[in-house]
C-alpha cells in the first residue's frame, strides 16, 4: 500500500489534528479534527467532492466550528489518504468507499463519546453517506446535508441520459488532467486563471492546491488523486442502486441544488436536476434551492453553506 502518512495532510497541521483510520484492505485514511472547534457539544463530519481534498473546505469548516466539533476526512486516494499499489477497480468501488466512511464515523464517535453526530458533504462524499444509509442500512448520523450529490437515477428517469452524457464527459476530462506540477503555487496560479475556479474563496483555492498535491521525491509534485482514479469514480457514480435505495433512509436529509444565472461562479451540474427526486424518495428528505450558485458553492460561498448545515443539524 502507498502509505498516506508519507503525504502532506490536506488540512494544515496548524488548523487540524491528523488522525489515521485503517480500512479493511490496509489503506490508511486521513481524518482531521479542526483545532478551532469547541471542546464539547454536537459533532459534524464533513466529506469532499471527487478529486478535491478536505483542505479546500477550510473556510467552510472554520465557520462550522462556531457551533460544532468539526471533523473532516480525505477519502482513499485523495489528499493525505493512502492508495493501494495495484488493482484499482477492486479497491475503489462505491461499496468500498462506503465501508471506509463507516469506519471514519466509528472513529469520530469513539473520540467524541457518543455526542450527537451530523454529516455534511459535497458531491461525491454525499453519495457515500446516502449509500451507507440506504444500501447498507447503517445511519450513524442524526442529520445529513448533501450539496448536489450526483446520485444517478435509473433508466426510466428523465435525467438519466443527461447524467450518462455528463459523467462520460467528466471522465474524459479527468483522464486528460495534468498530473504533475512544479509546485503547489504553480498549480494554484494555473487554477486561478480558469472559469471553474474564478469565484473560489482565496483560502479555499489555496487549500485545494496544496492539499491536492504530494511530493514525488523527484523534485516536483503529483496529484494525490490520480486522473485515472478520478475518472473511475465518475464511472462508478453511474450505478443507480444508491438512488433506488433512498426510500430506505430513516433520518432527515437536506439536498441542496443550485440554479446558476450563468454569471461568475456559475458551474452547472447534471446533479442539480436530480436533487428534487432524491428529496422526494427519502421519507424525511427536503430540498433547498440556491439561486445564483453552481456546483462549487461550498468553495465559493462558505457562509451560505454553513447556514444550511446549521439549520439542518439543529432540526436533527
Amino acid at each position: 500500500m502507498r502509505d498516506g502518512r508519507a503525504r502532506a495532510p490536506s488540512l494544515p497541521d496548524r488548523f487540524a489534528e491528523g488522525l489515521v483510520v485503517r480500512a479493511d484492505d490496509g489503506v490508511e485514511l486521513r481524518l482531521y479534527r479542526v483545532r478551532e472547534a469547541p471542546a464539547d457539544g454536537p459533532v459534524l463530519l464533513w466529506g469532499h467532492a471527487n478529486g478535491f481534498p478536505a483542505g479546500g473546505y477550510l473556510p467552510l469548516l472554520r465557520r462550522l466550528c462556531r457551533d460544532y466539533r468539526v471533523f473532516a476526512f480525505d477519502a482513499r486516494g485523495h489528499g493525505g489518504s493512502g492508495l493501494p499499489d495495484v488493482c484499482y477497480a477492486a479497491h475503489f468501488t462505491f461499496d468500498r468507499y462506503a465501508d471506509d466512511l463507516r469506519r471514519i464515523f466509528d472513529a469520530v464517535a469513539e473520540r467524541t463519546g457518543g455526542a450527537p453526530l451530523h454529516y455534511g458533504a459535497h458531491s461525491f462524499c454525499g453519495v457515500l453517506g446516502l449509500r451507507l444509509a440506504g444500501v447498507h442500512g447503517h445511519r450513524p448520523w442524526r442529520s445529513m446535508t448533501a450539496f448536489e450529490p450526483p446520485v444517478c437515477p435509473g433508466a426510466d428517469h428523465p435525467a438519466r441520459p443527461l447524467s450518462e452524457e455528463a459523467s462520460r464527459s467528466l471522465m474524459a476530462m479527468a483522464e486528460r488532467r495534468r498530473a504533475r506540477w512544479a509546485s503547489p503555487e504553480a498549480f494554484r496560479e494555473s487554477l486561478a486563471g480558469r472559469d471553474a475556479y474564478a469565484a473560489f474563496d482565496p483560502e479555499a483555492l489555496a487549500g485545494h492546491a496544496f492539499g491536492a498535491l504530494h511530493g514525488t521525491g523527484e523534485g516536483d509534485f503529483a496529484l494525490a488523486c490520480p486522473p485515472e482514479l478520478e475518472a473511475l469514480t465518475y464511472e462508478g457514480a453511474l450505478d443507480p442502486s444508491t438512488y433506488e435505495c433512498l426510500d430506505r433512509i430513516r433520518g432527515p436529509v437536506t439536498f441542496v441544488a443550485c440554479r446558476s444565472d450563468g454569471g461568475r461562479g456559475g458551474n452547472p451540474s447534471w446533479a442539480a436536476k436530480v436533487q428534487a427526486s432524491c428529496a422526494d424518495r427519502v421519507p424525511s428528505g427536503r430540498l433547498v434551492m440556491f439561486d445564483g450558485a453552481g456546483h462549487m458553492v461550498p468553495f465559493e460561498d462558505p457562509e451560505r453553506c454553513a447556514a444550511v448545515v446549521r439549520e439542518m443539524a439543529g432540526a436533527g
